[in-house]
């Protein structure tokens, strides 16, 4: 059945805008399944030899780590480390079988056909890809420039033979560990945009056909089909179990952004606050945490529109059963109720809500500007 707005182009004789059939394969998506743990051995032996080339200096960092140097430039190793979590968890549970798994749930839905669904997901699609590339490329710019001038006022104060060292270090993490670093930093984050956004199209879908009945029964004041009920009930099922299979990746990656935005802020909070003014040469740490504070941000708003949506879709269920007297249509109102609200949660300890959110952030911050001054 053609959406209202389709009609409307069709009534002004306007040509509507081609999507796409909705899909979360990507360029992204193929990368990092190429070399997840189901790929096959050239792939495993590329994310091996990835993974080495990155750690590597971070590994003989740590080997002369002390409790004396906690804040120093040691820190910065088990930072990097950190960082490549991730890695780690795309390589164990984004691979071929979950994203198999994924489109048999979408396509269970069967609403790929509604223009209304398409254009939800490629616009929001789009814009988040967009805001993706202007983060990365300011951040790239930005770190490039700040190491590089860091580089040259250590070559003026060491000797020579520590400026060759050192400059072997400083080319292979520019030509290296960064790009491949942003590479996989990219690739995770425009999968974790995705998936986000391929489930809200699904419970988008159910709201607005909600939302068609309730507006129908309040102005016809006709009664309720119980097959519209029964058919809108089982699509929010069907979208339960979509996302419960995207949560399988999306909760700990949430709780590793969270990780990272409190071990930069430690480290930030700590050189702001204990570093003397003219020591603080190197903007590496505020950008850092500026670029993993505003990637939380964004792709907790992007979660938890899962779960407003849900709770919203729940809210014009329970109006729909003030509208009508039949037994079996309450009984399926009551069915449909009685389903738990949809949402990702944090490590699958508790779902991601407006309220366990501000909770948690709190916790952070307090962490954040506590964890500093126990190094005084």
């Amino acid at each position: 059945m053609p959406s209202i707005n389709m009609q409307k182009c069709f009534v002004r004789n306007e040509q509507l805008k081609h999507y796409p059939k909705v899909s979360i394969d990507s360029i992204p998506s193929r990368f990092k399944l190429m070399i997840s743990s189901t790929s096959n051995f050239y792939g495993k032996c590329l994310f091996v030899i990835m993974m080495f080339s990155l750690d590597i200096f971070a590994v003989l960092d740590l080997l002369y780590i002390s409790f004396d140097s906690i804040y120093s430039a040691q820190l910065q190793s088990f930072h990097a480390i950190l960082g490549h979590l991730p890695y780690l968890i795309f390589y164990f549970r984004y691979d071929h079988k979950l994203v198999k798994q994924i489109e048999e749930h979408w396509n269970a839905l069967q609403i790929d056909f509604d223009y209304e669904t398409r254009k939800y997901f490629w616009t929001y699609k789009a814009f988040y890809r967009w805001l993706t590339y202007f983060m990365y490329i300011i951040a790239i710019i930005i770190i490039y420039f700040n190491q590089s001038s860091m580089q040259m006022e250590k070559d003026k104060i060491i000797s020579s033979e520590v400026v060759f060292r050192e400059n072997i270090k400083f080319y292979y993490a520019c030509l290296i560990i960064g790009p491949l670093a942003f590479l996989n930093f990219f690739c995770n984050c425009c999968i974790q945009m995705d998936l986000p956004i391929l489930a809200q199209t699904a419970v988008q879908f159910n709201l607005i056909k909600l939302k068609k009945l309730l507006n129908e029964s309040l102005k016809a004041e006709k009664s309720l089909n119980i097959d519209d009920i029964q058919n809108i009930r089982h699509k929010y099922l069907l979208s339960c179990r979509l996302v419960d299979k995207i949560n399988e990746i999306m909760s700990p990656c949430l709780v590793l952004a969270f990780t990272h935005f409190v071990a930069n802020g430690c480290a930030l909070a700590y050189t702001m606050l204990y570093t003397q003014p003219n020591q603080l040469t190197s903007w590496s740490p505020v950008i850092i945490s500026s670029f993993f504070f505003t990637t939380s941000l964004i792709l907790t708003r992007s979660a938890l529109k899962i779960n407003e949506k849900s709770l919203e879709s729940l809210a014009i269920v329970y109006k729909l059963s003030l509208k009508t007297n039949s037994i079996r249509i309450l009984n399926e109102i009551s069915l449909f109720l009685n389903h738990n609200e949809i949402g990702f949660t944090f490590g699958g300890m508790f779902m991601l809500t407006t309220s366990s959110l501000s909770t948690l952030y709190s916790a952070f911050i307090t962490i954040v500007l506590a964890i500093p001054s126990f190094s005084r």
